[in-house]
């Protein structure tokens, strides 16, 4: 009777030791939720897009629009002190073309040393081969343009550099109108009436956001600068900082 006793209670106590070990799984990856795991897909879709990943000089979000098939890459591309020549060393296609008309537009203010009215002849715009895959890519639109003086290079000239010495400044491309002829339609505009900043920067209206058929495949972007100054700046050597924003259209991958 006792080694009965004896017995029931050894596995008791054994039954008992085993209903409190518990048995733990390392997750290989951290669980993700569907709208996480569809926020990937679509920037995967978005970097494919573009060619490249983007750098740390853009950030970007998501939205959906109207059309279901359809979802908006918004980007915006800071430039600290503005290298003219940088565009060829950037892999992302779409900060590519912001480089370039910050750039395009950059060279215009910096080549300020002349008559009050400034007669430019029209310009080409430094795009490279972009290869883009318009089967994905639905649109591409510029929704701000802004300029400001370098910090470093502002404070080491007593904030004296301000824009105030540009009346206006334009960029237009020329186009053809059936029946009509050779037109120009206007992109971008300044007019320093309306600035808000004091003259400390530059922030453009902008005309003619959707760009995507300036771009297409054996198309040479020619652009008209039109610009109008009331006297010369006060500060020559000139550094810039600029921002671009954009949002890109790209067809659903799914």
């Amino acid at each position: 009777m006792f080694m009965k006793i004896l017995f029931l209670g050894s596995t008791v106590v054994f039954l008992s030791s085993c209903l409190k070990q518990t048995e733990s799984i390392t997750p290989i990856a951290q669980p993700q939720t569907l709208a996480q795991l569809q926020r990937e897909a679509l920037m995967n879709t978005a970097n494919l897009a573009g060619n490249a990943e983007l750098s740390n000089n853009a950030k970007a979000s998501l939205e959906s629009g109207s059309d279901p098939s359809i979802f908006y890459l918004n980007l915006k591309y800071n430039i600290n002190n503005i290298d003219v020549f940088e565009a060829a060393n950037i892999p992302n296609s779409f900060e590519q073309i912001g480089h370039s008309f910050l750039s395009t537009i950059a060279k215009l203010v910096l080549s300020i040393n002349g008559p009050r009215q400034i007669d430019l002849t029209p310009i080409n715009l430094s795009m490279p081969d972009l290869n883009l895959d318009l089967s994905v890519i639905k649109s591409i639109k510029i929704k701000r343009i802004f300029l400001q003086y370098n910090k470093e290079m502002d404070s080491s000239s007593d904030f004296a550099a301000d824009f105030s010495f540009i009346d206006t400044l334009e960029l237009a491309r020329e186009v053809t109108v059936p029946k009509v002829g050779t037109v120009d339609t206007l992109l971008f505009s300044y007019r320093k009436i309306r600035n808000l900043c004091l003259s400390k920067c530059i922030q453009f209206d902008i005309v003619s956001d959707n760009i995507l058929d300036l771009l297409r495949p054996n198309t040479t972007l020619k652009l008209k600068p039109a610009l109008t100054i009331s006297k010369l700046p006060a500060v020559t050597d000139l550094k810039l900082d600029g921002v671009i924003e954009m949002q890109i259209g790209l067809k659903l991958p799914f």
